[in-house]
């Protein structure tokens, strides 16, 4: 599997879909030539994730056991990687749906979706050297004078810009 060709759909499909993955780059199965450059690393499995999730999929991703069904100790670390980032952020990964945008029209690596009315905005990395985020898909809509931001996994509100 060439990963770094592999395109992110990047808008919301209008059927039922499903991003199937593995975490070794080159195999669905157990390799022992396995090398640590052929392992997605934990951002770029999040990546996949968020970004499936923002377009309405779901995600199946595979790790390949050997022949005793034992997991290799790389694996167990991007899964248990994965779970701590769930343990975060999951509020924004179960039960969401796709928002009117899937991703940021202004700034790379947001992606959005929502779930009872709280749109979620699901930053890849910092984009800003100033600490500032610019949301472009977000607008304080009229009539709507209490618009907070707060990021999952700290306390208090963020000072953001809106566009």
């Amino acid at each position: 599997m060439d990963f770094e060709n592999l395109p992110l759909l990047g808008v919301l499909q209008p059927h039922k879909w499903e991003n199937c993955l593995t975490i070794d780059r080159q195999s669905w199965g157990f390799r022992r030539n396995l090398k640590m450059e052929d392992i997605l690393t934990i951002e770029e499995l999040v990546e996949q994730l968020v970004s499936t999730v923002s377009c309405g999929g779901n995600v199946l991703l595979n790790v390949g056991p050997a022949h005793d069904g034992t997991i290799r100790p790389i694996f167990q670390e991007r899964l248990l990687q994965m779970g701590e980032w769930l343990k975060i952020n999951g509020e924004a990964i179960y039960g969401t749906k796709p928002w009117i945008y899937q991703n940021d029209t202004l700034t790379p690596g947001i992606w959005y979706n929502e779930k009872n009315g709280v749109v979620y905005g699901t930053l890849l990395k910092w984009p800003s050297k100033d600490g500032a985020v610019t949301f472009g898909a977000i607008k304080n809509q009229e009539g709507n004078s209490e618009l907070s931001v707060r990021m999952l996994g700290s306390e208090g509100e963020l000072h953001v810009r809106m566009i």
